[in-house]
């Protein structure tokens, strides 16, 4: 049998074995976990105020901010998150309801330069009036994912305070 073209059967093994190689090299370096590092919770800190601070263990600090003041509901808020010691590579802030489930809401934070990110949210209304919110900053790096948990609360206080 004469084939026409015989550099091409010579190169399709060669190109099948690098495509299987590229793509077990992937899965491999996909596969590998990530640790998970979980900064604490600073309850004294409000976002309603301004800008919140965490120290992440191990090293390295993300702040929080969201504007407007106070934080609305059903309208736009501006966030930015400012990352140090830590080679950030995605940043994302993740909105969820601390004592009723609001569903998904999470973003992705485009970089600005010198470790901070930015990007633009909407949190839903809730009919209870006040809602409490978690605001968790995700932060990838190469290694470890940061989870940096920042709390504050929407909505009018009851007549009682609360």
């Amino acid at each position: 049998m004469n084939f026409p073209n015989k550099t091409l059967f010579a190169v399709i093994p060669v190109l099948l074995l690098a495509i299987i190689t590229a793509v077990s090299v992937r899965l491999w370096l996909v596969s590998e976990p990530l640790a998970t590092v979980i900064a604490p919770l600073d309850a004294a800190c409000d976002l309603q105020a301004g800008p919140c601070s965490s120290a992440i263990p191990g090293g390295g600090r993300v702040q929080l901010s969201i504007t407007p003041h106070p934080v609305p509901l059903l309208r736009p808020l501006q966030i930015s998150v400012a990352v140090e010691g830590l080679d950030a590579r995605m940043v994302e802030v993740d909105f969820s309801g601390v004592e009723m489930n609001m569903g998904y809401n999470r973003h992705v934070l485009s970089a600005q330069g010198d470790g901070t990110f930015s990007g633009e949210s909407t949190l839903a209304a809730c009919i209870s009036g006040r809602m409490a919110w978690q605001a968790s900053v995700m932060i990838a790096t190469g290694k470890v994912k940061v989870i940096a948990p920042f709390r504050f609360a929407t909505g009018r206080a009851d007549p009682a305070g609360r």
